[in-house]
């Protein structure tokens, strides 16, 4: 049985929501199991040859185990929706299409998903953190599509490769997002915290220029793993 399962069976709504100091050793070791089992999905999801599937599902059963630790979402079914969405990508592995995993028609093109979303987000946030190195904005675009190219990653619809151009579009639609709503804008967002802005800058410039583009290529190789498989990801500019 899988460790993190048995601990959840001998330990299954043993833990308030509001957690007291006797309850720090079972939350720890509940904590240990999730993490445990995360960096296992991880690997998973980077090596295994099934688009990530195996990773995933991984994921899933380390948070549903997680939730039924707790006494009050046990007995309200919180993790039901994630058990359930788990128990539908196993069931993927048997040539068994659940309804929660069958498409629903859509007239017209098939909207960007959100894995792209994110990409174009922490591509316009390389470039800015490129600009701040001093780079020209034409070349900061282009060293983005030129690492995009190296990791094999190209144009979501269409054929050739993604160009500085392209990835020009991508700041402007991160750019228009004022209110950043959308999932571009929120990476995008996300990569300019106060600690992260003070970190960067005190980097000298060519290992900030650095920095931008392999920390790029690592949420790529993340986000993409078949897709950058084998491919060079710490090239510096």
């Amino acid at each position: 049985m899988n460790t993190s399962l048995k601990f959840v069976n001998q330990h299954a709504g043993s833990l308030p929501e509001a957690v007291a100091e006797n309850d720090l050793d079972t939350l720890n070791l509940g904590l240990h199991c999730l993490f445990a089992d995360l960096r296992r999905a991880q690997k998973l999801y980077r090596e295994k040859v099934d688009n990530g599937r195996a990773g995933a599902s991984a994921a899933l059963g380390a948070c549903w185990r997680f939730v039924m630790l707790f006494k009050g979402p046990l007995g309200e079914g919180l993790h039901m929706p994630i058990l359930n969405l788990h128990a539908s990508l196993q069931a993927l592995d048997h040539n068994l299409v659940e309804p929660i995993f069958r498409p629903i028609p859509f007239p017209g093109r098939a909207p960007s998903s959100d894995a792209r979303a994110a990409l174009r987000g922490f591509a316009a946030g390389t470039v800015q953190r490129l600009l701040q190195t001093g780079l020209k904005s034409q070349d900061a675009n282009q060293a983005v599509a030129n690492k995009l190219s190296q990791l094999g990653i190209r144009p979501e619809r269409g054929s050739g490769e993604i160009t500085d151009r392209t990835v020009r579009t991508w700041c402007e639609e991160v750019a228009s997002d004022v209110g950043r709503h959308g999932t571009a804008a929120k990476v995008y967002e996300s990569m300019f915290t106060s600690a992260e802005v003070d970190r960067f800058s005190a980097l000298p410039v060519d290992q900030a220029r650095s920095d931008a583009l392999n920390s790029f290529a690592g949420f790529v190789q993340a986000t993409f793993p078949l897709t950058v498989e084998n491919k060079p990801v710490n090239t510096p500019i």
